[in-house]
C-alpha cells in the first residue's frame, strides 16, 4: 500500500470516527417538549423517550382528572415519537456518512 493510499484510509477512518462521535453527541442530547392541544399540560421527554419534565398552567381549576390524565399520556407519547423520529434521522444520516 502506497503512502497516499494509507493516507486515504486514515482520512476515511478519521472522518468515520468524527461522524460517529457527532451522532452519539446528538443522540445523547435529543429531547422534545410538547404541549397538548388543550394547553392543559406540556411534557418533556429525554433521549430515551422517557418523561423527564411535566408542566402545568398556573391554574387547573375546572380540569377533569381523567381528561388531564389522558392529556399527559397522549403528550408524553407524542414527545417520545418525536425523539424516536429524530433518532431514526440521525442514524440514517450516520449510515449515509459512513457509506461514502
Amino acid at each position: 500500500m502506497s503512502g497516499a493510499e494509507m493516507d486515504a484510509v486514515v482520512a476515511r477512518a478519521t472522518a468515520g470516527l468524527a461522524a460517529l462521535d457527532d451522532t452519539l453527541h446528538q443522540l445523547s442530547s435529543a429531547r422534545a417538549r410538547v404541549t397538548h392541544s388543550s394547553g392543559l399540560v406540556s411534557v418533556e421527554v429525554d433521549e430515551h423517550g422517557g418523561m423527564c419534565g411535566l408542566f402545568f398552567p398556573e391554574s387547573l381549576s375546572g380540569a377533569d382528572a381523567d381528561e388531564l390524565g389522558r392529556a399527559v399520556v397522549e403528550t408524553a407519547a407524542r414527545g417520545a415519537q418525536l425523539v424516536a423520529e429524530r433518532r431514526d434521522r440521525l442514524l440514517a444520516s450516520l449510515a449515509e456518512r459512513l457509506s461514502d
